[in-house]
C-alpha cells in the first residue's frame, strides 16, 4: 500500500532510564507493509542500523504523492538482508494526515 513511498523516522521517547535519546531523522523507504500485524519493514537509506534503537519510541512521517501521514510506535527488529538495511516497525494506534505541518528535516 505505501511501498516505495520515503519515510523520516525520528525518536519520539526512549523506553529505558538509562537510553540516550538522538534527535537525528533517520531517511527511510518502506519497503512492505503488513495491514494485519501493523508492521512496516523499512529500508534504511543513510544511516547504519546501530542508530535505530530498539529501546526507544519513534514517530514515523511517510510521504505519498497526495498526503504526509503520521505514526507512532517502535523497532522490533532491525537487520541486514539482500534488499539492505532494514528496520521492522511496529505501529501504535493506527496513521494520522498531517496538514499544514513541515516534513521533519535532517539534523547535522
Amino acid at each position: 500500500m505505501y511501498e516505495g513511498n520515503p519515510v523520516d523516522l525520528q525518536m519520539e521517547s526512549v523506553i529505558s532510564a538509562d537510553g540516550i535519546f538522538d534527535d537525528t531523522s533517520h531517511h527511510c523507504q518502506v519497503f512492505k507493509y503488513d495491514l494485519e500485524e501493523d508492521y512496516i519493514y523499512l529500508l534504511l537509506k543513510e544511516d547504519q542500523l546501530t542508530a535505530i534503537s530498539l529501546d526507544a519510541k519513534y514517530q514515523c512521517y511517510i510521504s505519498t504523492k497526495k498526503e504526509l501521514l503520521y505514526c507512532t510506535g517502535v523497532v522490533k527488529e532491525r537487520y541486514q538482508c539482500e534488499h539492505g538495511d532494514m528496520i521492522v516497525f511496529k505501529i501504535k494506534n493506527g496513521f494520522y494526515n498531517v496538514s499544514g505541518v513541515k516534513r521533519p528535516v535532517k539534523r547535522k
